[in-house]
């Protein structure tokens, strides 16, 4: 099994063709070079790749223009330019809940929600399979810096220069609400920090579901999205501008305005018991102290001969949680080991100088880890209908879907319940008859007429015949059943 990583950058604003901008597939164990997509440039948290083989596209937003552009892996140059209401600032991919590794649907799908970000604070969502516009929110009072979807695609959790961070449950966005209602209602409103929000990450999934947001006020937040609680807030010396997560939970790295990665752990070791204790919680406020020598921080990013500074402006880990990657303002992406702080690799750096935007990491299995490039193209590859502009009907008659689905129920004038009731009645009576007979019993009033006791008697006299009857069958079917047995006997003696 080998990882790769995928970076890109903002481009340079005076390039308006952005002929020299690339995005960057490549291994972080090996020397293998995966693809390079060319033109490809977007705002900070404005790119989305889906996966990493053939069939999967990489979605980027542009930051002076109403586009999206997507790529399909195996094809350097744009495969579609989609044009949208306006300008995005972040965007964000999900997959339909119903697919996932069970299921048989193949890899090669179109994904289910492109939920993106305005300047203005506007939240659009697309459906990819129709092109379909499903929601235009007003969520934040100024633009949105960053678009996340939980793992499950239950909440949507956007962040804003405002400084706010607003949690969406994407059912309510996505479904049709009255204009009576109210319209859409957040899950949960954060107001807690007073500059913007740079980054965020969500882990955890089902009723432990957890938010980690860092602020340019130096500060990094842990929220419980389903108890919406906060449960620690931890103060740096320097405006954090990035942010990951350990994949055990073991600790939070953040990156830092002045170019280094302060790692903050989550768990200590209680020097009295030697009991290990979890840190923060109950609303703590934690300050983490200045490191000067260095345990708990990478110096990779350091500033430049110039004396300018450098930021970190991505940051992401490692599957087994020993490598850490992270991006600059500069364009550079290292792979640093956490243990040693040392840079152990080092990848191309983008061109111009541009920060780096998006970075990902994900693992390939070694046999297809060398054939990711543009031979292995799946033929089954499908293009996206383009957007639309004007918000799309929640109607399922006039949505336009992949599924048959039935047409309204008409009620005829039988069709009430008290009818039904009679059918499913006389359904069940059938059923529990297995004889044959459809049959009814009336009870008899207590007194008998002359008339009644000769129909009892009538009855009486048959009920005897057949009593007789069925006697002289019994003894005629014994008798031959002896005879049959003689017969039997003698031609045994015979032989």
């Amino acid at each position: 099994m080998d990882e790769s990583v995928f970076y890109i950058s903002q481009g340079d604003p005076a390039d308006k063709s952005s002929q020299s901008s690339l995005a960057h597939a490549s291994s972080i164990h090996t020397s293998h070079h995966h693809i390079s997509f060319r033109q490809a440039d977007s705002p900070s948290n404005g790119a989305y790749l889906t996966g990493f083989g053939p069939g999967e596209r990489l979605f980027t937003c542009s930051a002076t223009k109403a586009l999206i552009t997507v790529y399909s892996w195996g094809k350097e140059a744009p495969e579609q330019r989609i044009p949208i209401p306006e300008a995005l600032s972040c965007l964000t991919v999900i997959d339909h809940p119903q697919t996932g590794k069970f299921s048989t649907v193949p890899r090669f799908r179109i994904p289910w929600l492109l939920a993106g970000g305005s300047k203005t604070g506007k939240i659009y969502i697309w459906e990819l399979s129709s092109g379909d516009l499903v929601c235009v929110k007003e969520g934040h009072y100024q633009g949105i810096t960053n678009i996340r979807f939980d793992r499950g695609g239950s909440f949507l959790v956007t962040s804003g220069q405002d400084g706010r961070c607003i949690v969406w449950n994407t059912a309510d966005l996505v479904k049709k609400v009255k204009s009576e209602d109210g319209g859409v209602k957040p899950f949960y409103q954060i107001t807690d920090n007073t500059l913007p929000i740079t980054d965020m990450v969500i882990s955890g999934g089902g009723n432990d579901l957890r938010l980690y947001t860092c602020s340019k006020d130096n500060t990094v937040r842990v929220y419980d999205i389903m108890t919406k609680q906060l449960l620690t807030t931890f103060i740096l010396s320097n405006p954090v501008d990035s942010l990951t997560l350990d994949p055990a939970n073991r600790a939070i790295y953040a990156g830092l305005e002045n170019g280094q990665i302060r790692s903050i752990p989550l768990y200590n070791i209680n020097p009295n018991t030697g009991v290990l204790e979890s840190i923060g919680g109950m609303n703590k406020i934690i300050t983490v102290e200045n490191d000067p020598n260095l345990k708990h921080t990478f110096v990779q990013h350091r500033s430049d001969e110039e004396g300018s500074m450098i930021s970190v402006t991505k940051l992401s880990i490692s599957l087994d949680g020993t490598s850490i990657i992270s991006g600059d303002s500069k364009g550079r992406v290292f792979v640093s080991d956490i243990v040693t702080k040392q840079v152990i690799k080092a990848f191309t750096p983008c061109p111009n100088n541009s920060p780096i935007s998006y970075l990902a990491v994900a693992t390939i299995p070694g046999d297809s880890a060398t054939g990711l490039g543009a031979k292995n193209l799946d033929k089954k590859h499908r293009m996206i209908p383009q957007f639309k502009r004007v918000l799309a009907s929640n109607d399922p008659v006039d949505h336009q879907l992949f599924l048959d689905i039935p047409g309204d129920v008409q009620q005829g004038e039988d069709d009430s319940f008290e009818n039904w009731l009679k059918e499913k009645q006389n359904e069940e009576l059938e059923f529990r008859n297995l004889s044959g007979v459809a049959s009814t019993v009336k009870q008899l009033g207590g007194t008998t007429s002359s008339g009644d006791n000769s129909k009892v008697v009538d009855l009486e006299e048959k009920l005897k015949k057949v009593a007789d009857a069925y006697s002289e069958l019994r003894n005629k079917h014994e008798l031959l059943i002896k005879d049959h047995a003689k017969l039997l006997d003698s031609i045994d003696s015979k032989e």
